[in-house]
């Protein structure tokens, strides 16, 4: 792997764990950007945000797996 498609994979992995932290924080900012446009005065339900912590969560686990597994390939070469 060089050292451009680690940072890329590094990145990618990053704004995944951010994401997965903002879903399961903060859903509710996350429906206003989804639907900023289409609803005015709107709130989401509570099923979305228990569904958003939920694949937060999923999301949170997946990426953090993946970067330490990343690391085990880059320290066993």
């Amino acid at each position: 792997m060089t050292g451009s498609e680690l940072i890329k994979m590094l990145l990618l992995l990053v704004f995944l764990i951010a994401l997965s932290l903002l879903m399961i924080g903060k859903p509710e900012w996350l429906w206003k950007i989804e639907h900023f446009l289409e609803v005015k005065g709107g709130e989401p339900t509570d099923l979305y945000l228990a569904v958003m912590r939920v694949m937060g969560t999923f999301l949170l686990i997946f990426s953090v797996g993946f970067l330490g597994y990343a690391i085990y390939t880059l320290v066993t070469g």
